[in-house]
């Protein structure tokens, strides 16, 4: 009986999904759309890959989270280029981007696409921050250029798994294997629309315009599918604290009080883990803090990335 109920949920299912068929947006029609004049295109693996860089002076890569893409950082942009080599990217699986031709979203694959973005830049290291997915490639790369990366900042950063207390309904069906399918076809703009408005700690500074540029961003043919593959592999990974514990870089962790995706005991977790780390949470923030309140987190960043002898308890 419960295997008949479950079938006859799949084909109701999938006749709603017949319905409410959502198609892809060419990525010519996207181009047009979300480049900026300073964005360039790098050949890597199959892919042009999205990437923005203004600014001169150190290097500092900026990496988004998961149905995110690098427009995130524009705050960060135009507070930060006056000092530094500013450069976001809109990872594989995301954005311009698009899907790795071989579905190939392991740390491995981050790791060569930011060696190869460096090589391309004519940079020897960097500052990195990475929010979400972006913060979780951010440790790893940090971990596995010790030389290269200088400091790192982790802006409500994924790490441990959180899958059973999502709160996210675009999150939750990506995550759920009877539903999983029908997310690569079927995309509601109000299910957007509550899943962004979900990852703000105010959703009255949600706009029209922002969900629209997310809205456009996940539909670009590939996207979908890339955003569920990825977010399940993510949430199958498990963190041993020891790995983190050989991270020495110094490690500024800023999270909102309201992330609705990520709890905030996450935050404490690194901030116990980390041998070099201090912590600033936000009150009012939600799950993208660098969006929602570029100013003051650009300026926080700013601070400690200019701090010559930084040590973990310089921020207490």
């Amino acid at each position: 009986m419960r295997k008949r109920r479950k079938w006859l949920v799949v084909i109701i299912l999938a006749g709603l999904a017949a319905l409410a068929y959502t198609p892809d947006i060419p990525v010519d029609h996207l181009r047009e759309r979300y480049t900026y004049p300073e964005s360039q295109f790098l050949p890597f693996e199959g892919m042009q890959v999205h990437y923005r860089q203004t600014g001169s002076g150190p290097c500092l890569l900026l990496l988004h989270g998961v149905a995110s893409s690098l427009h995130t950082w524009q705050g960060w942009h135009s507070r930060l280029s006056d000092a530094y080599t500013v450069v976001s990217v809109d990872l594989p699986g995301f954005g311009l981007t698009g899907p790795h031709p071989q579905a190939d979203y392991s740390e491995a694959m981050y790791m060569r696409l930011f060696d190869t973005l460096l090589s391309h830049l004519g940079q020897d290291s960097c500052l990195v921050a990475g929010n979400s997915f972006g913060g979780y490639l951010a440790w790893h790369y940090a971990l596995a250029r010790p030389q290269a990366v200088k400091k790192v900042v982790l802006l409500d950063a994924a790490g441990f798994d959180n899958a059973e207390k999502t709160s996210n309904i675009g999150f939750r069906l990506a995550m759920n294997p009877l539903t999983r399918p029908f997310t690569y076809y079927v995309t509601p703009r109000f299910v957007l629309q509550r899943s962004v408005a979900n990852v703000y700690g105010d959703p009255q500074k949600v706009t029209p315009q922002l969900v629209q540029r997310y809205y456009d961003l996940i539909l670009r043919s590939g996207n979908r599918q890339a955003f569920a593959t990825i977010l399940n592999r993510l949430h199958q990974q498990r963190t041993n604290p020891d790995t983190l514990r050989h991270l020495h870089q110094p490690v500024l962790i800023i999270w909102g009080a309201q992330d609705r995706i990520i709890p905030m005991d996450n935050a404490y977790k690194f901030d116990d883990i980390l041998p070099n780390s201090t912590l600033t949470i936000l009150p009012d923030a939600g799950h993208v803090p660098m969006e929602e309140l570029p100013e003051k987190t650009a300026t926080m960043s700013r601070q400690f990335f200019s701090d010559q002898l930084w040590t973990k308890t310089d921020m207490k």
